[in-house]
C-alpha cells in the first residue's frame, strides 16, 4: 500500500505542478500579446519597421542606381565599337573621374560631316520639326452628322 499511496501523491504533485507551470506560460503569452497590441506598443512597431524600409530603401535605389550607370556605361562602349566597325571615328572615352571640368569639349556627333553643315544628314537621322502644340486641326464636318 505504501507504493501506491506515494504514486499517487507523486502524481498529483506533478500534475498540479505542471497544470500550474502551463497556467503561468499562457498567462504570461496573454500579457505580452496585450502589450504588444496596445496602441502606444503598435506605433512604436510601426515606426520601427518604417524606419528598417526606408534604410533599405536608400541603399537599394542607391544600387539601382549604380547598376544602371554601369549598364548604360556598357551599352554606349558596344555602340561605339559597332560605329567603328562602320568606320565612324570613335571619341576618345570621358574621363572616369566625377570631377570632369564642365568645360571640356563634347564628342563631335558621327553623324556631322567634317564642315559642320546639316546637308550631309540622311533623311532618317535628320530631326523632325515639331508641331506648334497652339496649333490645332479644324475637324472634318463628317462628325455633325451624327
Amino acid at each position: 500500500m505504501p507504493k501506491r499511496t506515494f504514486w499517487l501523491a507523486t502524481g498529483v504533485a506533478i500534475g498540479a505542478g505542471s497544470s500550474l507551470w502551463a497556467e503561468r506560460k499562457i498567462r504570461q503569452g496573454v500579457q505580452q500579446a496585450a502589450a504588444r497590441l496596445q496602441p502606444d506598443a503598435v506605433v512604436v512597431e510601426v515606426g520601427r519597421s518604417a524606419r528598417q524600409v526606408a534604410d533599405s530603401a536608400g541603399s537599394r535605389v542607391r544600387d539601382a542606381l549604380a547598376s544602371g550607370r554601369s549598364e548604360m556605361q556598357r551599352r554606349e562602349e558596344e555602340l561605339w565599337s559597332e560605329l567603328a566597325v562602320q568606320g565612324v571615328e570613335v571619341p576618345p572615352p570621358p574621363s572616369a573621374s566625377p570631377s570632369a571640368s564642365p568645360s571640356v569639349a563634347a564628342p563631335p556627333d558621327p553623324r556631322r560631316s567634317a564642315a559642320g553643315d546639316d546637308a550631309d544628314l540622311t533623311a532618317a537621322r535628320r530631326p523632325r520639326r515639331r508641331r506648334n502644340p497652339t496649333h490645332r486641326r479644324a475637324k472634318s464636318p463628317s462628325h455633325l452628322d451624327k
